[in-house]
């Protein structure tokens, strides 16, 4: 687990210790990876990472979330959101290496449900608005499934098809569906 940050320097050091951890996981396993490596490649004390994170998990956790929160704020020149979502994990790359060599590639779409479905997206709202039934939660799994599923189908094919042409795709399919 790690905490939501109340100050912007809290924020600061728990981006740092995110970042150090890819970092990290691009030259040796996760599982070799030490709290101790993890805050000298950070600059951070030990006192301050626990302050943040309960454990090491703790800080892949964080690293997770903060790379599908930036999705967001990626690319606002567009306004396709599927768009901006395959070039956004395009750039990612060297995470979902990580997350590959490490075994942790299904992490990254659990947190991808889970925040849709715990945050405040309207998702569900949507959906519901759009006629679809209370059960619009298990709606949502299915799609992002499909979704994660073709983004790890398009990453582990190197990436062949340009962005735009699986943005086309998903807009095709989800066409009927919008209003």
């Amino acid at each position: 687990m790690y905490r939501k940050c109340a100050t912007e320097i809290s924020v600061q050091h728990q981006r740092r210790v995110a970042q150090s951890l890819l970092e990290l996981m691009g030259k040796m396993p996760y599982e070799d990876i030490t709290v101790t490596q993890l805050c000298r490649t950070a600059g951070v004390t030990r006192r301050i990472f626990y302050h943040l994170f309960s454990n090491k998990t703790g800080a892949l956790q964080a690293l997770v979330d903060q790379k599908i929160l930036d999705i967001e704020g990626y690319c606002p020149e567009t306004d396709n959101d599927a768009l901006r979502f395959f070039r956004y994990w395009k750039e990612q790359k060297p995470f979902l290496d990580a997350l590959r060599e490490n075994g942790m590639s299904g992490m990254l779409q659990e947190r991808m449900i889970n925040s849709v479905l715990t945050e405040d997206y309207d998702v569900l709202y949507w959906l519901r608005s759009h006629g679809w039934s209370e059960n619009s939660q298990e709606v949502i799994i299915f799609g992002l499934s499909g979704l994660m599923g073709l983004l790890y189908s398009w990453y582990y094919s190197g990436f062949r098809q340009e962005a735009e042409e699986l943005a086309a795709l998903v807009e095709q399919i989800l066409r009927p569906y919008s209003s």
